[in-house]
């Protein structure tokens, strides 16, 4: 027998992909579909998608749901509570799209900052074309350190850093997407 993780079930994407629910992205998407509706400070997200996810842990049956029927959850949860209009701006519930940036150099090798940037805009394209709300890069600094072979931060680093950060937030911004796109760099 196959114990789950807090007994959540695994969320299905695209492709008969799984992966975890995680209350943090649906706060953030609680928080994003508050906004448009009006709300800049909405203090209920939280509330809401701890009593999403108890609910998924103690009532349902299923081991996966999908994406859709997560966000019939949170939207039958909104309007019971007088919220319809947040519910009405949910957009699709999706995790976010997550890549290690220490990995890729490793990939690409120390000082192939070239074959760095080709697999990075490589690996997010495909993110950028499934619609993803979110974008979580990590090992920002150990990326650095490895393509630079660096023991200790210089400023060669600092520019390669911010380099790498620009190159991030051009791409997206030529990348002709139909929502606002979260970027967090770690």
């Amino acid at each position: 027998m196959i114990a789950l993780r807090d007994s959540l079930p695994l969320l299905r994407q695209r492709d008969n992909e799984y992966c975890s629910i995680r209350q943090d992205w649906l706060c953030f998407c609680l928080f994003r579909a508050a906004q448009k509706a009006g709300y800049s400070r909405w203090w209920l997200a939280e509330h809401v998608s701890a009593s999403v996810l108890c609910y998924l842990s103690k009532t349902n049956e299923s081991n996966v749901v999908t994406s859709k029927q997560l966000r019939e959850m949170v939207v039958s949860a909104l309007q019971a509570i007088g919220y319809a209009e947040i519910a009405l701006r949910l957009d699709v519930i999706g995790p976010p799209f997550e890549l290690s940036l220490v990995e890729l150099a490793k990939e690409a090798g120390p000082g192939y900052e070239l074959e760095f940037f080709r697999l990075l805009k490589e690996r997010i394209q495909p993110a950028l074309c499934d619609g993803a709300l979110s974008l979580e890069i990590s090992g920002l600094q150990s990326c650095v350190r490895h393509l630079r072979s660096a023991k200790t931060w210089s400023r060669e680093c600092s520019m390669l850093r911010n380099e790498i950060v620009n190159f991030l937030r051009a791409h997206l911004e030529r990348t002709k997407v139909k929502t606002d796109i979260h970027l967090t760099i770690r």
